[in-house]
């Protein structure tokens, strides 16, 4: 048996973690001597480094007694849980170095929007003829709807402009909605995985948006990489958010381009 002194010195763990993990019932001594100090066994060291690695990874305490109550399918499980949760903190560093490196002193005209989780947008036809912000009407009416309905929104109206035809613009409204099976007769669901959003606020006439947007996202080393939105945002009649889905460029590709100028 082991005094904890012995078992911090074989476990690397030092007694004050060790006490700590004692009193959060995470850890706890194999049995107690005559003296009444408590002693370790030396198959606990394994225990214990298992502990602090997790700890180290950013598990908490509570999921991580949780974890060691459970049984094989159920810790692969959780197992799969900690791993998603953890490339997603991964990818958004990943996003944070690139966006820090894209910079140059001055604040940049594009920002990023994470959808960090997997999200619903519910999406109506729309049809308006040409002008500035031709689909406010039709996203206030079905936001008025959804909510008539009890549909959590979560973020304001999207717009994608699909086609023209003989001056009417045809296309679809869309909300950002807490997940639900039943939605609204003529409504359209789109399952959208996590996804990295550059955000340009454009005037209602920019014909030049698009073209900004693409020649900010080379700058900063992002790609496109389809979902293409237009917001609507409240309190800006005359204004909307353009949003186009994008990736990181490799690191290598990006400091290449960076190097040759491109």
């Amino acid at each position: 048996m082991l005094t904890i002194s012995q078992f911090a010195d074989q476990s690397g763990i030092s007694p004050s973690a060790l006490r700590f993990y004692q009193r959060k019932g995470l850890l706890v001594p194999a049995s107690r001597r005559e003296n009444g100090y408590r002693v370790y066994a030396p198959g606990q060291v394994a225990d214990a480094r298992f502990l602090s690695s997790l700890r180290a990874a950013g598990i908490s305490l509570s999921a991580i007694r949780e974890f060691l109550r459970l049984d094989g399918p159920a810790r692969e499980a959780m197992l799969g849980a900690w791993r998603r949760e953890m490339a997603a903190r991964l990818l958004s560093l990943q996003i944070a170095d690139q966006y820090l490196r894209g910079m140059g002193a001055s604040q940049p005209p594009l920002h990023l929007e994470h959808w960090k989780e997997p999200s619903v947008l519910v999406w109506f036809p729309a049809t308006a003829p040409e002008g500035p912000l031709p689909f406010r009407a039709d996203v206030l009416a079905r936001k008025r709807e959804l909510l008539r309905r009890g549909i959590s929104v979560l973020t304001s109206g999207y717009v994608r402009t699909l086609d023209l035809v003989d001056g009417q613009l045809h296309g679809e409204v869309g909300f950002r909605i807490q997940p639900r099976r039943r939605l609204p007769r003529g409504a359209r669901r789109q399952d959208v995985p996590p996804t990295l959003f550059a955000t340009l606020e454009c005037a209602a006439r920019d014909e030049k948006a698009a073209h900004r947007v693409f020649r900010f996202l080379h700058e900063l080393g992002f790609q496109p990489e389809g979902l293409h939105l237009e917001r609507y945002l409240p309190g800006a009649p005359d204004g909307y958010l353009l949003m186009i889905a994008v990736q990181r460029m490799q690191p290598a590709a990006f400091a290449a381009e960076r190097r040759s100028g491109v």
